[in-house]
């Protein structure tokens, strides 16, 4: 018999106790894999923005708006440096939903041009430009509601008061998590038409797309400075930057979530460091048997470490399957509470990796513990021992 094969079989005498402990490490990996998606997912727009877009809003905050003359000021700012547009936050619920959420916003048609991650078919494309009432949205958007080309669609606003109805003329995919598929887009041109004079000509966020990413921060100077004593001051920050201001606003629960995801880990270790404890006491006559008949101090430690090693890797292994459908009904979940704004659920390589990682190397520190009691056994007073 192999040493390998006599540690396996050493790790599985007790059946019962291993299967519990690998379903408790198996708790703690998707405990980890699940809390690390939501900072991943939270993340995602953050850290796959452009670093050649940036947007200009107003000064006060971005529920302030800014003069449409601003876009054309901005355009002879930027000349042939890049591309201007706008669009604003609209803000409105699906009636149909009332508990659910979804980003819609009135955009002018240049704006697409600005995001090549949105991908939408050129008929889709050109059936929305000549409606009018014309909407685009995202699939995962549309498979929520099961909206098909050509449905109408109605919005009750809360910023810009009223029934809103629109046509779904395009559907769109996204290459990129920057731009996530739960969002609607609709002409701008509709909305500011439908205002009353009072509130026509405003525009929430002016989005310029520099040729060169080396002269945002130069461009964006450029352009507060521009608006620096007009009752409307600017502030102009890259995509990133302007993200990351959403994510401030959490940023001492992303914090403690990712402290809570290591805090599992060690009680992994904890749940392990036990099982090995008790196994080693449990077999103490055992050890002392085979030191009796030649086997090394370091014989019994590898049998013990890599008893702790394959119970964290049954663990892990299996916290690692189970962890895509619990992420999926997560999604759902969060999905129909905040729409597309976490991004997607998707369970990252590296944090699988880490999981891993970590599981294995807390279950062989767990066990060195007792491994290293076992070895100093002496013979004769382990041969003694009644448990």
């Amino acid at each position: 018999m192999s040493f390998f094969f006599l540690i396996f079989k050493s790790a599985f005498r007790n059946r019962l106790r291993t299967l519990l402990t690998s379903l408790g490490v198996a708790i703690a990996i998707i405990a980890f894999l699940v809390l690390r998606t939501i900072v991943a997912a939270w993340n995602a727009g953050y850290e796959n923005s452009a670093s050649d877009r940036m947007i200009t809003r107003n000064k006060i905050s971005i529920t302030f708006e800014m003069p449409l003359s601003y876009v054309d000021k901005v355009k002879n700012l930027v000349g042939d440096k890049g591309q201007v547009s706008y669009e604003n936050w609209f803000g409105a619920m699906y009636p149909k939903d009332e508990h659910g959420f979804f980003a819609n916003l009135a955009t002018d048609d240049d704006v697409f041009k600005m995001y090549p991650e949105i991908v939408i078919p050129k008929d889709q494309w050109e059936a929305y430009v000549q409606d009018r009432q014309g909407a685009v949205v995202g699939t995962r958007l549309a498979a929520k509601y099961g909206w098909k080309l050509g449905d109408k669609v109605t919005l009750r606003g809360t910023i810009y008061p009223g029934d809103w109805d629109f046509n779904v003329r395009a559907i769109y995919t996204s290459t990129s998590k920057a731009v996530d598929e739960s969002s609607m887009w609709f002409h701008w041109k509709y909305m500011n038409e439908s205002l009353p004079e009072r509130r026509k000509d405003n525009v929430g966020l002016i989005i310029t797309k520099v040729n060169d990413g080396s002269q945002s921060t130069a461009v964006g100077q450029a352009i507060d400075r521009a608006f620096a004593s007009s009752p409307a001051e600017t502030r102009t920050e890259s995509e990133k930057q302007f993200q990351l201001e959403f994510l401030s606003m959490a940023g001492a629960l992303l914090t403690a979530i990712e402290a809570i995801s290591f805090i599992v880990l060690l009680i992994l270790m904890l749940v392990l460091a036990n099982t090995m404890a008790m196994a080693t006491r449990e077999r103490t006559t055992e050890y002392a048997v085979m030191r009796a008949i030649g086997f090394q101090p370091r014989h019994i430690v590898g049998m013990v470490l890599g008893e702790g090693f394959i119970i964290a890797l049954v663990g892990s292994l299996l916290g690692v399957v189970l962890s895509p459908a619990l992420l999926k009904s997560l999604a759902k979940v969060m999905e129909e509470s905040m729409g597309g704004f976490l991004g997607n659920f998707d369970l990252e390589g590296r944090a699988v990796a880490l999981a891993i990682a970590v599981s294995l190397a807390l279950g062989m520190l767990a066990a060195a513990l007792p491994a290293v009691r076992a070895s100093k056994l002496k013979i004769v007073d382990a041969l003694r021992r009644v448990e």
